[in-house]
């Protein structure tokens, strides 16, 4: 069976952009034009695939090589045969692939998976469903980046829906987030929709506009508006057991509405609502004053005294995009992050990386598990706490602690000004907190004239400003790039699935299943729920399309079988949980000298999943009635 893909080689072209290609991609290619999976032994082989390094770090002379051979047999394939013809490898093969493009030999488990992802045989996944005949409902609760996925997914199986947005518009963390230099610290052509590629991203990790301009897309193409109510805030929903259905109320135009809904999703997020610290004197500051996330209308930074709270992931973006306007900028910092050396950071995508995305058959795909192996489950392993390592608070194991060598060694290559060299080096494990993309920017930054970096936090304010342990900082502007209320699940709104509040039952270390299911919520989902933000460089948007996958499927099986109810079981929540508290005691996230929001008051990790990707592919593609009650 052959994907059907509408394709016009220009061989011209080709041969000057390949030149921009990864070659261990283009190998593999070189199989589906000639169906001879032995060529791969005959080819240069890269070395094993490194986190933003695409050429297996080939030689300039065996990149050469490639592209001759695959500039041979590209043109040969076209000159005899259509698109069509296009050889399609065995699992084994595809396998052999993987292994090639990576470096290294990759479980044979991820075969499915990856199938499925790269879309490499023509399986279409429509044909499977069938349309579903009810006056059932969905309520979707946000139209970011999952509720998107959930209306679309929903569409797909006839399952009437509709969204209920607080915003004014779509795009939900990419709506709210316009800060300058607001970008994603994921691959574009990993972070995004499966089904719903783009081969004309501007940057190999795009800004805030082009990822909203994204979801807008998706947005329209799937019709989606037609069944979104922006400005309505779900505010409490209650299980009414007699009637087997949530009352849902909220609020829009400033009126509150109570309405009956069969089932709910979830797509809130986790990183969606501001957390300020609670600052002595904070309400006495006369300047401007605001969140990361509130970024106001106006210039608040042009020749101003700033203030950056905070030395995180936006604050990461938002110093080098605003440190030069300043008149002066003061950095405070509890603790540095980890530095992940990475000169794509902020490059742009060549047109001849476009054309290739756009026109060479399979290149797209293969390109997408060059970025997702490296920069997920090929991290797994180095996660986790070698009992018998000599544990100095800062590395973990072996390989934990090269990579704590090899990121201070590219730190300490950026650092003229030894004062800083204490400040920026962090004292607790790599990976312990989120890990960011590191082009030279941050540091550069740092030792600007006008910029300092404290490594305190804010004792108190006043009208005038922060006052830190050593002075008084007199400012103009406050940023608070302090992070979100991640551990507030779906705050704000009151839950009760008929036992009792969420908050009151769960408190900061909620129960679930999966992070999908609740055996406390009868006919209730969530996406990015509890314990699946993900920490070790995966793609959000992966774990969004597993869980929507699974969700569907559990709706789809209850109408099927015309139950009313489901609900996970209690002692097949306990069960997940327990798994789950227990791979977390032995990884890096909870190690004695990190501190994050994944943890919770106790310190136990509640947040972030401890598990390999493929190991929840697998979980969420195989939606077993047995673990429910109906």
């Amino acid at each position: 069976m052959h994907n059907k893909i509408n394709v016009n080689i220009n061989k011209q072209f080709l041969e000057r952009a390949l030149d921009s290609a990864s070659f261990p991609v283009v190998a593999a290619l070189i199989v589906h034009f000639t169906g001879d999976i032995s060529i791969l032994d005959k080819l240069p082989r890269p070395n094993q695939a490194v986190l933003g390094e695409i050429q297996g770090f080939l030689p300039k002379e065996d990149r050469q090589k490639i592209k001759k051979i695959a500039l041979k047999e590209i043109s040969r394939f076209f000159s005899n045969h259509e698109v069509n013809d296009i050889y399609i490898p065995s699992n084994n093969e595809i396998n052999k692939m993987m292994n090639f493009i990576v470096g290294e030999s990759v479980s044979s488990d991820y075969i499915p998976m990856m199938l499925s992802d790269l879309k490499i045989t023509s399986h279409d996944s429509k044909s499977d469903f069938e349309t579903t005949k009810s006056s059932l409902e969905v309520l979707i609760v946000g139209a970011g980046m999952s509720g998107i996925l959930a209306a679309i997914k929903l569409a797909e199986r006839g399952i009437k829906y509709k969204i209920y947005e607080k915003n004014t518009d779509l795009g939900g963390t990419w709506y709210e987030n316009q800060y300058p230099g607001s970008r994603v610290d994921i691959a574009n052509h990993f972070y995004s929709y499966s089904f719903e590629e783009n081969h004309q991203w501007s940057e190999h990790f795009s800004q805030q506009p082009e990822l909203l301009d994204y979801f807008k897309r998706c947005f329209d193409k799937y019709d989606i508006q037609k069944n979104t109510y922006f400005e309505t805030q779900v505010t409490d929903m209650k299980f009414d057991d007699i009637t087997q259905t949530w009352k849902v109320a909220s609020i829009c135009n400033g009126s509150r509405n109570q309405e009956t809904i069969n089932i709910i999703i979830s797509c809130v997020g986790q990183l969606n609502h501001p957390k300020i610290p609670s600052i002595k004197g904070i309400d006495e500051f006369q300047g401007n004053m605001f969140h990361s996330s509130k970024w106001p209308d106006g210039d608040v930074i042009a020749e101003k005294k700033v203030a950056v709270v905070g030395s995180g992931a936006s604050a990461f973006q938002i110093v080098p995009s605003i440190a030069k306007s300043c008149k002066e900028l003061t950095i405070f910092q509890r603790s540095p992050p980890w530095m992940f050396p990475n000169p794509k950071y902020h490059e742009e995508v060549d047109e001849g990386k476009k054309w290739l995305l756009e026109n060479l058959p399979f290149y797209s795909r293969w390109y997408r598990f060059l970025l997702f192996y490296p920069g997920s489950d090929q991290l797994h392993d180095s996660l986790f706490v070698d009992s018998s390592w000599k544990d100095k608070g800062d590395s973990i194991n072996q390989q934990n602690d090269e990579m704590r060598e090899l990121f201070t060694a590219a730190m300490l290559a950026q650092i003229s000004d030894k004062s800083l060299i204490d400040k920026v080096i962090p004292k607790y494990p790599p990976f312990g907190k989120r890990m960011l993309q590191d082009n030279g920017a941050w540091l550069e930054s740092l030792h600007f004239p006008n910029v300092s970096l404290l490594s305190e936090g804010v004792e108190r304010m006043n009208s005038r400003g922060i006052v830190s342990s050593e002075k008084e900082h007199e400012l103009d502007t406050v940023i608070f790039a302090t992070g979100f209320k991640a551990q507030d699940f779906f705050y704000p709104i009151d839950i009760d699935g008929g036992s009792g509040n969420f908050k009151s039952i769960y408190k900061d270390s909620p129960q679930s299943y999966l992070g999908i299911t609740f055996s406390s919520m009868p006919n209730f989902f969530a996406m990015y729920g509890p314990g699946t933000n993900l920490a070790h460089a995966g793609s959000i948007i992966f774990n969004s399309e597993c869980q929507i996958n699974y969700i569907c499927s559990a709706i789809e099986y209850m109408l099927n079988n015309d139950h009313k109810v489901i609900k996970v079981k209690s002692e097949i929540e306990k069960q997940y949980q327990d798994r789950f508290d227990e791979r977390h005691k032995r990884m890096v996230w909870q190690h004695a000298n990190v501190s994050s929001w994944y943890q919770n008051s106790k310190g136990k990790v509640v947040t972030t999943s401890p598990w390999r990707l493929v190991e929840y592919w697998n979980w969420t593609n195989n939606f077993n009635p047995d673990e429910y009650d109906f």
